[in-house]
């Protein structure tokens, strides 16, 4: 009888440990997250997002793309607390303040845009986007010289060709002015 029970222990262990290891890790979850948005799956990429989230409630990096899927919807409120998540887990998420950057522009806080654009250079000043979108900022606010400028380099860096585009079309217009 004991050795039936000991036997069944073991097989209730490895059976947990089979499940367990079958699990998607964090990082897969994220990826499928990241493959919905590409294909515009945006209600699949969010619960990809919280199924990392739940497998690692560290993961800065899902924090941050639940938060720009959020943001893409026009879910402001949830985006705003899954990019303050991830800044919080790590301070130099560089993606996370350009992305909340563009979640102030959206709601027209234009200041607080700039502050979290100029954020995410400093952390890392060869991202390229964020001077792309520190320039559509200042365009909001009326700074034509530093939008022209910030788009200037962004032209020089990129390797994003529909961005390229866009840039060179806001600065024509911008030169046009």
């Amino acid at each position: 009888m004991n050795q039936k029970r000991i036997f069944v222990s073991i097989l209730a262990i490895i059976s947990f440990l089979l499940l367990v290891s079958c699990s998607p890790s964090a990082e897969e979850y994220e990826k499928q997250g990241r493959d919905h948005v590409d294909a515009g799956e945006f209600e699949q990429a969010i619960e990809a997002f919280q199924n990392a989230i739940e497998a690692d409630p560290e993961y800065a990096d899902a924090y941050n793309n639940l938060g720009n899927t959020y943001r893409k919807t026009g879910q402001h409120d949830q985006a705003l607390a899954n990019l303050d998540k991830a800044i919080q887990l790590n301070p130099n998420h560089y993606k996370a303040y350009k992305n909340r950057g563009k979640l102030f522009a959206a709601q027209g806080e234009i200041d607080q845009a700039l502050a979290n654009f100029n954020q995410a250079i400093e952390i890392n000043p060869d991202y390229d986007q964020s001077y792309y979108d520190r320039a559509l900022a200042y365009i909001d606010l009326g700074n034509l010289k530093a939008a022209a400028a910030d788009l200037e380099f962004f032209l020089t860096v990129t390797d994003d060709d529909k961005l390229r585009e866009q840039a060179q079309e806001n600065l024509a217009e911008l030169q046009g002015r």
